[in-house]
């Protein structure tokens, strides 16, 4: 998923339920006839629990973190924020962008799951 469209300003996010194989197929060619630049992922399972669990409203708490996940976020937001303050230098903005997704997962790796 690190497709140059993710990280464009237009990006949207849906949850369904219920839909069909068929379903995938047709949003997909609707997509290419609307809008030639326009993409599409199916989020693999694991992710796709954690968003439900987050549309649920299930969060980790914050006494179940860790303070190595507690500073791999602090760490996440700021190279995040570094990003953004640099989106105009192509270099160091694709670099920050590697070493934000990097601590992203191990940040993912380390965190304890939520409680359901």
């Amino acid at each position: 998923m690190t497709s140059d469209w993710i990280d464009r300003n237009d990006l949207s996010v849906y949850v369904l339920s219920g839909a069909t194989k068929a379903f995938e197929r047709e949003t997909k060619n609707r997509l290419k006839k609307l809008k030639e630049d326009a993409g599409f992922v199916r989020l693999d399972g694991e992710l796709a629990d954690w968003v439900v669990a987050r549309v649920q409203g299930h969060k980790r708490s914050s006494r179940g973190r860790t303070p190595a996940t507690k500073a791999l976020w602090r760490a996440f937001r700021a190279i995040a924020a570094a990003q953004y303050h640099l989106r105009d230098d192509d270099e160091k903005s694709a670099e920050l962008r590697d070493l934000r997704d990097r601590i992203e997962r191990l940040w993912h790796e380390t965190s304890p799951q939520p409680q359901e």
